[in-house]
């Protein structure tokens, strides 16, 4: 993931928030009223709901340093394999890199732009990079259930997130 990221169309805040929304309630059958929403089930079953979707599991020599791409308007997601082990074991950094792949997924498909021209100096609503980790932040971490949250740790906990992305969502 290029840290820069890429010129996108804009999306507000709350248009992400809504797209997340929507992408995890086909999800609530299956997770029901749990606000800890398994994303690797998520990624195993999207082919039966997104036809032509792809996961790539690579290893790190065809990785690198990245940890996880995705190819929105090829429906593929790829992620590195020690990152996919972890976001298996409910690891909180891994969980939203494969929730933030799932955001390139759903918002930038539809960009034309998004592997062009750098989104450097741009506003964060154009920014591919800014839009992906609002989308993994509002689809992993619900916010009813987040409401009724008292601290950093009960998010981190709830919703198996990692430290800084429960202290960026959590007001006290």
């Amino acid at each position: 993931m290029a840290r820069d990221g890429f010129l996108v169309p804009p999306l507000s805040k709350a248009a992400i928030f809504e797209a997340a929304r929507d992408v995890r309630s086909p999800f609530k059958a299956v997770f029901g009223s749990d606000p800890y929403i398994r994303i690797d089930r998520v990624l195993e079953v999207l082919p039966e709901l997104l036809d032509g979707f792809e996961l790539q599991v690579c290893e790190r020599h065809e990785m690198g340093d990245l940890h996880g791409e995705t190819e929105p308007s090829n429906r593929i997601i790829r992620l590195r394999s020690d990152v996919y082990d972890g976001m298996c074991r409910g690891v909180g950094r891994d969980r939203f890199t494969a929730a933030h792949e799932l955001g390139h997924l759903m918002l930038h498909s539809m960009a034309p732009t998004f592997a062009r021209r750098s989104s450097r100096g741009a506003k964060a609503y154009c920014c591919s990079e800014w839009q992906a980790d609002t989308f993994a932040s509002a689809f992993l971490i619900e916010e009813e259930a987040l409401q009724r949250c008292r601290s950093i740790e009960e998010v981190q906990a709830t919703f198996g997130v990692s430290f800084s992305a429960a202290k960026c969502r959590f007001t006290p």
